[in-house]
């Protein structure tokens, strides 16, 4: 058995909200970071750690007599755990996976976003570049198997070639809902270069300085734009959809994965026809986040799709992370197109709501 552990036992380390079980499709689940440890069969949960002793006592007895830590150094000290799942709040959240990995833990499933600042992002990318590193992020709609079946629906050729992703999240904060939105636009993009990104950002509020952001401001609208044209966007329309629009039809993925509808044009009728797609195969491999924890797990067991898979994975949680940044880099110049390369290394978001932080 693999030893794993949670840091956070809050809403996302231990404890689903009663909100998402009434409302979410089943492929969220299990969706909090404990559950998803605790539903694989090679993982021993051995560990939860949480500087409240309320969440703390309350994990316990929700999953066991696991022994409590209050900090993660006597966590890393006692337990040693090879995997460890981060749902704290962003501050302070890189610290934490340069003590545990420096500690010995190699396998890390991590609640988005990634850190508060470019100069922690710094530092966390040489640490995700190492081959001994395992890395998966709480943007879990990537490992949904509809997701994935819409995406070998555009690979397919049936519909042309990709020139178009949007991601309706509705309108939301820049930290708390759109990473989720930057990742769908990246799983969808498959490795396509960032050429430039664009953003417009609402009720900002700047701290001691003009590139630090203290609250989580609504993102208005962004766009990503690709080395080969393809073009992602992030707007404020409902519904929960992913739309991945090609050259001779589009593929949109409902509801938070509940159901897939394609459009496309039949016999020479330039409108196009709109139809739920009913042939995709019953899912297999695990969703919500036991999706990832189970790539995690077997990256750890030296599966080599698993390891080729985490790389990717790797690179587009430290890509999504840098868009962030690069999308507040744009609305601090007018919402002008910025390069990756372009950005302010002193920018840092603290993104609280009602005076707690993402």
């Amino acid at each position: 058995m693999i030893k794993a552990a949670v840091v956070g036992c809050g809403r996302m380390g231990a404890f689903t909200s009663e909100g998402v079980r009434r409302w979410a499709p089943e492929c969220w689940f299990p969706l909090a970071h404990a559950e998803a440890i605790a539903a694989h069969p090679g993982l021993e949960l051995a560990g939860l750690c949480d500087a409240s002793a309320d969440n703390l006592a309350r994990a316990q007895a929700a999953y066991g007599d696991i022994p409590g830590f209050a900090d993660v150094q006597s966590l890393a000290a006692a337990v040693n755990p090879a995997l460890v799942g981060i749902a704290t709040r962003t501050i302070g959240r890189a610290e934490i996976i340069e003590t545990l990995f420096a500690a010995g833990t190699r396998a890390f499933h991590i609640e988005k976003p990634l850190c508060n600042s470019v100069a922690e992002l710094r530092r966390l990318e040489p640490i995700f570049a190492r081959d001994d590193m395992f890395a998966t992020y709480g943007t879990v709609r990537r490992f949904f198997h509809l997701t994935r079946v819409a995406r070998d629906l555009v690979r397919s050729g049936r519909f042309g070639k990709l020139v178009e992703v949007r991601a309706n999240l509705g309108q939301g904060a820049l930290y708390w809902v759109h990473p989720h939105s930057i990742d769908w636009i990246l799983f969808a993009a498959e490795g396509r270069k960032v050429v430039e990104v664009q953003a417009r950002l609402g009720g900002l509020e700047t701290g001691d300085r003009a590139t630090e952001i203290v609250n989580d401001p609504t993102l208005l609208a962004a766009s990503i734009w690709f080395d080969d044209g393809v073009t992602g966007h992030i707007g404020r329309g409902p519904g929960l959809d992913l739309v991945l629009s090609c050259e001779a039809g589009e593929v949109i993925v409902r509801s938070d994965a509940r159901s897939i509808d394609i459009a496309e044009s039949r016999d020479g009728d330039p409108y196009y026809t709109r139809e739920a797609y009913l042939d995709a195969p019953t899912a297999t491999a695990p969703q919500g986040a036991l999706g990832p924890v189970s790539e995690l797990a077997a990256c750890l067991a030296g599966d080599a799709g698993a390891i080729v898979a985490n790389i990717v994975n790797k690179r587009d949680i430290i890509l999504g992370q840098t868009i962030a940044f690069a999308f507040a880099q744009s609305h601090f110049e007018g919402s002008r197109p910025v390069k990756l390369g372009e950005i302010d290394e002193t920018i840092r978001i603290l993104a609280r709501t009602n005076g707690n932080p993402a």
